[in-house]
């Protein structure tokens, strides 16, 4: 049997990196599955609040904004060519979806960030399956809330509400400038 060369310091110098990368590859897959469990349990604890409001709505996770959306976007609904709901995507790094995926003490109440999350997922599967009318959304995730009841719904839907408030101005504002471009009378 021949013998083994004896390995010189120069030999191990140049198989660290090799070893540190194979050591760091499984660190990073085992990161990434836990970042994408603890997503997945984000989502599964505000879909059990939803319930029964979201049943068999599509809905995915992702970490990435369509171009169009606006810089506070949480969720939103992607529609087919004909106009019905496909799916609705849920915006990992949104304040609110960071927030209700954080198990740590320091964070005083998650429970609030769940139930806000929830508040989303039923605006948005109201959209999934009536269309893009804002104003029915907005009373369907009121209406949760109010069935939620308590303090921190309550604080929620004064959100909601103002946001709500703020769409109607602006479709109100785009509706008046549309009727003095084609100076149609106000209705």
């Amino acid at each position: 049997m021949p013998e083994r060369p004896v390995e010189t310091g120069d030999d191990m110098r140049a198989m660290a990196p090799l070893l540190v990368f194979a050591l760091a590859l499984p660190c990073a897959a085992q990161v990434s599955d836990v970042k994408d469990r603890v997503r997945r349990d984000a989502l599964d604890a505000a879909l059990v609040l939803t319930s029964p409001y979201a049943a068999g709505v599509p809905i995915v996770l992702a970490s990435v904004p369509p171009e169009s959306a606006s810089p506070s976007v949480e969720a939103w609904t992607v529609f087919r060519e004909d106009g019905k709901g496909d799916r609705v995507v849920v915006y990992t790094q949104s304040s609110v979806f960071i927030c209700a995926s954080r198990h740590t003490p320091v964070h005083t109440n998650p429970y609030i960030c769940l139930l806000k999350l929830a508040s989303i997922i039923v605006h948005e599967a109201w959209h999934f399956r009536n269309g893009p009318d804002e104003a029915g959304a907005y009373e369907a995730q009121l209406q949760f809330l109010e069935v939620r009841g308590g303090g921190s719904a309550a604080k929620i839907a004064e959100g909601v509400r103002r946001a709500r408030d703020r769409v109607k101005a602006q479709n109100k504002q785009a509706g008046d400038e549309a009727r003095r471009r084609y100076r149609e009378p106000p209705h």
